[in-house]
């Protein structure tokens, strides 16, 4: 491969970072040299390999498999035996599904003319260049760069187990790699990947040991939402629950893990086929040398301005290596953008707003956010107003049998601007998108009660919250002495 000795832009990461932040720069500069560096030398990164594509791939396969037998509940009698699942086939699909996703997305890499992939692995030699072992040739080229981004991302953070199994224990990356179907799984952690993959392999008929070291789940989410998720986990027949346990060793002997852990004062041992730990996440920055380029870092990621400039002012960073930053691929693609326009600019013109974030979390119930909670927003000083919409009562939830969940809205009281949204029911990541661009677009209640949602929606619950909300700040207003109609209507209504 000819590789020339100085670049305009160098990327290294072809993940949800890298890669859009390399397309975006090569159509705005059509005369710039690009190069991106990834160590698998493809696009896509965990989130496509070994994270949140493969998982809704399962996903997809477990549900359609939990639907038919429970069609029943439909009015729908199968006079057929129970459905077979062709685990087989459920791999091949998901191979399938990747390649596509990659291919499609070198092909439009390479459209642009202007960007060279290579296979390799980069570390700063100083300010301005970078050392490439090429990871197929083992070669060494250097590389000088005028500006560079960083888009590394992460992977499971494993805590200092005991005991000689630890290096035979899936994480993410393994079990998507491998794709077995072990008759009984360990999974360590009570964050969202550990209850999202727990989930959805119980659909497809693993055996679950889901062991936390808390009394709850999804400690980083509102108790109230990852209540109903619990409730969930604690029905399914699949999933034996183990919580406020504190795993301390993992062996492996004779074709089975024992994992031990101390729980209310009592050492206990579990045993299964097969562990995975999904116990947090660290910053791939190891190999780097980001000291060499005069950027600050520590284990937990590297420091970055609200322009997502470095203390090196040549190199920027987007995704999960970003110190104390939101680890989503969505999010990571918008931080892309943000230093593509930048770059572009030649100058920090455009900042990163994190208040309008948003996620999914595919467990279930569905849970949903956009933009900052109840408890953030008082401690950024906002005078708030909550409301809650009941799932119970609503038309579509009824017909789809799951009518249950909540949503909830974080209101600024002085100008009723939604602050943030959070919804917890079945299918909720299909109303997603309308909850993250009402935060984008900054609406408030007086503009969402006059929105015409189609009928019968789940997306109807925004319009139906909203009036319930401004039902709520009427009443309130007219049992006040100063309440003048006129000016009442001109501000709220």
């Amino acid at each position: 491969m000819n590789l020339d000795n100085k670049y305009d832009l160098l990327v290294i990461g072809g993940g949800p970072a890298g890669t859009p932040v390399a397309m975006e720069y090569a159509s705005l500069y059509s005369n710039k040299k690009i190069l991106l560096v990834d160590k698998l030398g493809k696009l896509g990164g965990e989130c496509l390999f070994e994270g949140c594509i493969p998982s809704k791939i399962l996903l997809k396969s477990g549900d359609e498999y939990l639907n038919r037998n429970e069609a029943i509940d439909f009015g729908i009698k199968n006079p057929n035996e129970k459905p077979k699942l062709i685990w087989e086939d459920v791999v091949r699909r998901k191979v399938n599904i990747l390649e596509k996703r990659s291919n499609a997305a070198l092909d439009n890499l390479n459209s642009l003319g202007n960007i060279t992939l290579i296979k390799g692995i980069a570390n700063f030699i100083d300010e301005n260049s970078v050392s490439i072992e090429l990871v197929e040739t083992n070669e060494e080229k250097i590389i000088a760069f005028k500006k560079a981004v960083i888009g590394t991302g992460s992977r499971t953070f494993i805590p200092p187990f005991k005991g000689n199994g630890l290096d035979k224990v899936w994480t993410n990356n393994e079990f998507f790699r491998d794709l077995e179907h072990p008759k009984t799984l360990t999974i360590i952690g009570d964050g969202p990947i550990a209850i999202e993959l727990s989930q959805i392999l119980a659909k497809l008929d693993f055996k679950i040991n889901l062991i936390g070291n808390i009394s709850s789940i999804l400690p980083m989410i509102d108790k109230e939402f990852s209540k109903l998720v619990l409730e969930k986990i604690k029905e399914n027949e699949n999933i034996n629950l183990i919580l406020e346990a504190d795993v301390s060793e993992i062996n492996f002997n004779n074709n089975l893990f024992d994992v031990i852990y101390s729980q209310y004062g009592e050492v206990k041992t579990i045993n299964s086929e097969k562990v995975l730990i999904a116990t947090g996440r660290t910053p791939n920055i190891e190999e780097l040398s980001l000291d060499k380029a005069n950027i600050k870092f520590d284990r937990k990621g590297i420091i970055v301005d609200n322009y997502l400039q470095t203390t090196n002012k040549n190199i920027y960073e987007a995704g999960d290596v970003i110190l104390n930053g939101p680890q989503f691929a969505h999010t990571a693609a918008y931080e892309a953008h943000i230093m593509a326009q930048n770059l572009f600019f030649g100058r920090n013109k455009f900042k990163v707003n994190y208040d309008k974030n948003s996620w999914v979390l595919f467990s279930e119930p569905n849970i949903v956010s956009a933009g900052i909670s109840e408890e953030k927003a008082i401690e950024k000083g906002y005078d708030v107003i909550t409301g809650l919409y009941d799932f119970s009562i609503d038309a579509r939830s009824q017909i789809e049998n799951a009518d249950f969940g909540f949503m909830k809205f974080v209101v600024n009281k002085k100008n009723l601007e939604i602050l943030g949204i959070t919804i917890a029911t079945p299918n909720a990541q299909s109303i997603s998108g309308e909850a993250a661009l009402l935060i984008s677009k900054r609406v408030t209640l007086k503009k969402l009660v006059s929105v015409i949602h189609p009928h019968p929606t789940l997306s109807e619950s925004f319009t139906f919250l909203a009036k319930k909300m401004m039902g709520k700040i009427i009443q309130e207003k007219m049992k006040s002495p100063m309440f003048k109609i006129g000016f009442f209507v001109k501000k709220y209504l």
